[in-house]
């Protein structure tokens, strides 16, 4: 007789189940709380990786910019008239009048007198209104023939005399730096002993020619010997390209504007409330040259972002007023002085930017009140972040401490 066999069938009860169960969901949860701390650290850091490349290669830009401000600018316009701003409507309006950095038509404002050509209003290098953009921000513009963003204002050459002939010096072993024939340019001829540089024309008054390698077609109206150095004087005048071949210039220069402003659309969302974008702002150079709107030269500028998150932008300039070569004079603007003042005075340009790094962030708290302070004026930047509810983002201050290299 065999024996029987009993089998084990006890199992788990109901209440070690549902312990088994709760402690496996505390364990899930905690796993997932270290996760997502994880995973919003990365998204921090890798926001604050974007943000300081952002600073990095933008704000590098406008330092430069500031560096070239009055390249290539005539000193002395010899006549020629031309239309800078009227009021942009295109891609936006702004909050300024854009007529007030202009230094011509339309709308000048009045200057003084720039001695030595007092009717002239050679364009001034660099400019700026102070508290015209979002949050009290200033507006900076820059001036100079390689402000723009095309390759042919980065080019310039000259023709030097030799006694019966003129001849065009290209760019050594560089053909991408030459001139392409029918580029739009500016012609400069310094006047030797005091640094003058004057703008040519032509008989009928235009400014900018058409550029040609070719000396015997220079000039694109048959009025090529108005922009060339006279036989046997042994001069050069400079050739500076201003516009590519498509376009007629409005102005013997290029114009770039610096603010900070709120896109109607496409505001990156890591921003904080009430911050902007800064942006170059090319004025265009080849519409309504023969404007005929109210008011005249309504142009349109393109837009380039350098920085997002942008609370607020401040320019100081440090000026030299009574020519003693000491700093004697701060400020955030210099609307009154003439293009000639600019270049005697200026000295040093400041820019202080206020943006913030990443994106919030509950787990930090900055201070109430974002401060920066030049030694010479005070605070310039006085931020309140705890009225605009921002005291969770990590603001910094960018600082740029500029020479203008070309105003002399």
């Amino acid at each position: 007789m065999r024996p029987c066999l009993k089998h084990n069938q006890k199992g788990f009860t109901l209440v070690e189940l549902m312990i088994t169960i709760v402690i496996f969901l505390l364990v899930i949860i905690a796993a997932s709380n270290i996760f997502s701390s994880l995973l919003n650290q990365f998204k921090q850091q890798s926001k604050i990786a974007e943000s300081n490349i952002e600073g990095i290669i933008g704000l590098e830009m406008l330092r430069s910019d500031i560096e070239q401000a009055g390249y290539g600018l005539p000193w002395d316009l010899n006549g020629a008239a031309y239309t800078e701003a009227g009021v942009v409507t295109d891609p936006w309006s702004t909050i300024w009048t854009d007529r007030q950095l202009n230094d011509g038509p339309p709308n000048n404002p009045v200057r003084g007198t720039d001695l030595g050509h007092p009717t002239s209003n050679p364009p001034g290098a660099i400019r700026a209104l102070s508290g015209e953009a979002l949050n009290g921000s200033d507006v900076l513009c820059i001036k100079a023939t390689n402000i723009a963003t095309n390759d042919t204002v980065k080019k310039w050459t000259y023709v030097l005399n030799t006694g019966a002939n003129s001849v065009y010096q290209t760019a050594f072993n560089v053909a991408d730096e030459d001139l392409l024939n029918n580029d739009r340019i500016i012609v400069i001829r310094p006047v030797l002993g005091t640094r003058e540089r004057v703008l040519l024309r032509d008989s009928t008054g235009q400014f900018y020619a058409n550029f040609n390698s070719n000396l015997a077609t220079f000039g694109g109206t048959g009025n090529n010997a108005d922009f060339l150095p006279f036989a046997n004087t042994y001069l050069a005048h400079i050739f500076y390209g201003i516009s590519p071949s498509t376009a007629n210039p409005r102005m013997p220069f290029n114009r770039a504007d610096y603010y900070v402003r709120q896109p109607a659309t496409g505001m990156p969302t890591q921003c904080a409330p009430g911050s902007g974008i800064l942006y170059k702002a090319v004025l265009s150079n080849n519409d309504t040259v023969n404007d005929t709107s109210t008011p005249p030269g309504s142009p349109t500028l393109t837009e380039l972002p350098l920085l997002d998150c942008v609370a607020d932008m401040q320019v100081v300039f440090a000026l030299d007023a009574n020519g003693d070569g000491t700093t004697d004079n701060w400020g955030d603007t210099n609307a009154t002085l003439t293009a000639a003042n600019i270049r005697d005075q200026l000295k040093e340009v400041r820019v202080y930017i206020l943006a913030h790094e990443g994106q919030r962030d509950n787990a930090y708290t900055s201070a109430a009140t974002i401060t920066a302070t030049d030694p010479n004026v005070g605070a310039v930047i006085n931020y309140d972040a705890a009225t605009a509810g921002t005291r969770n983002y990590r603001w910094k201050i960018y600082t740029m401490v500029v020479t203008p290299y070309n105003l002399r």
